[in-house]
């Protein structure tokens, strides 16, 4: 061998001494080979993802605190920790444990997730259902974080009618209100809503929408004249006239309108001036005692008859009247009686009920009926021709002027 070249094979001691250098260097040789293969076989390579965040460490230990001490990892206790072997490479992943809010329907659920759980998963534990044309916030798609509440918005089908249309809108969930502008319909603070704007809505909910304007308007007004009174013994009671005749006054009022969809609903006065002053009527009413039996005309639409009695009429027509007796049958076929008057059928018709006094109510015929005619009432040289049931009372009556008041 090399490492005996140049030793003399007599001289022992030599020999001796050099292999014992070289069984010492062999062995130290062995004992670091086996310590750098004992090294090599007890260390641990672990790659640790923590909410998609990963290391690398190596130590001495495959237990699962040890490598996520090493890693500087201190997970919760409900956290969510998945340790594994692949291709002798150690994986640990580690999803923290999360308390979130699912906000729908006006409710809150609170929901347990772990990261990387999607928010539609989240919103599936809730138990909460999406429609069709929901969504959410943060989207279905997002990953949770920590700072994940989730709000469920609804969707809805609503109509908006106004200025003469009617819009058809899938809104969001919340008020009347919005739900009318996010259908593309202006509301202005004075506009009339079937609802109430702070309403939630819902499906199929109908909105109609009342426009409401205001302008200003001036107009030319009579202002009523009023009346006086004045007590006078030179009528009968009952009796009026008038003294001195009023009139009405004028004056410019400027109105503020409020208009609904362009019709007038309210006005308010803003300003008024007097063009002329009313002129005040004065009108005398009577005291002086009426005497039993007398017929007053009262000078307002009324007359008081014979026994007292307060009666309105239409209308009065003064004239010639005559009187006849003798029986028979009227020209409406009932038998002539007192009570029965003819008349002009074509200037008081058959059938009207009258009153008939003589103009100063001294001479009462009474109450009648306009049941039947005759020449001289028809050739117009009387206004009415009284039946009496004898002679002596028409001679009496003879022709008198009076008063036919149609009832």
């Amino acid at each position: 061998m090399q490492l005996f070249k140049g030793y003399k094979a007599g001289d022992k001691t030599t020999f001796h001494g050099a292999l014992k250098r070289v069984i010492a260097l062999a062995v130290m040789i062995v004992v670091t080979v086996s310590s750098v293969l004992t090294v090599n076989a007890a260390t641990c390579n672990a790659v640790v993802n923590y909410n998609g965040e990963t290391k690398t460490v190596q130590l001495f230990s495959d237990d699962t605190n040890d490598i996520l001490n090493a890693a500087g990892i201190n997970p919760g206790a409900s956290d969510l920790i998945i340790h594994k072997v692949v291709n002798g490479e150690t994986q640990i992943t580690v999803k923290s444990v999360y308390d979130i809010k699912v906000l729908a329907d006006g409710k809150s659920v609170l929901v347990k997730a772990n990261y990387g759980d999607t928010v539609s998963e989240v919103i599936e534990k809730a138990n909460v259902k999406l429609g069709k044309n929901d969504y959410s916030v943060p989207p279905a798609t997002g990953i949770v974080t920590d700072a994940s509440d989730i709000q469920v918005k609804r969707k809805f089908n609503i109509s908006v009618t106004a200025d003469g249309k009617t819009t058809s809108a899938l809104v969001t969930e919340g008020s009347a209100e919005n739900a009318v502008k996010e259908a593309g319909v202006n509301l202005a603070k004075e506009d009339i809503v079937n609802v109430q704007r702070n309403m939630n809505v819902s499906e199929g909910l109908n909105i109609s929408v009342s426009r409401v304007t205001f302008d200003e308007v001036t107009e030319t007004q009579k202002i009523p004249y009023t009346n006086r009174n004045e007590k006078t013994s030179s009528l009968y009671a009952g009796q009026t006239k008038v003294k001195s005749a009023g009139k009405d006054g004028s004056q410019t009022v400027k109105f503020r309108r409020k208009l609904v969809d362009g019709k007038a609903a309210d006005t308010e006065v803003l300003d008024k001036k007097v063009i002329t002053q009313p002129v005040e009527q004065v009108t005398l009413v009577g005291t002086k005692k009426k005497p039993s039996g007398l017929a007053v005309n009262n000078g307002n639409g009324t007359f008081t008859d014979q026994n007292g009695k307060t009666v309105s009429y239409k209308k009065v027509i003064t004239g010639r009247s005559s009187c006849y007796t003798g029986g028979g049958t009227t020209s409406t076929g009932r038998p002539a009686a007192f009570g029965l008057v003819a008349v002009n059928p074509n200037i008081i018709p058959y059938g009207t009920k009258l009153y008939i006094c003589s103009p100063d109510g001294k001479y009462v015929y009474g109450y009648a009926i306009a049941a039947d005619t005759g020449g001289g009432v028809m050739k117009g040289r009387i206004v009415a021709d009284l039946y009496y049931d004898s002679y002596a009372q028409c001679k009496n009556f003879g022709v008198r002027t009076m008063n036919i008041y149609v009832l």
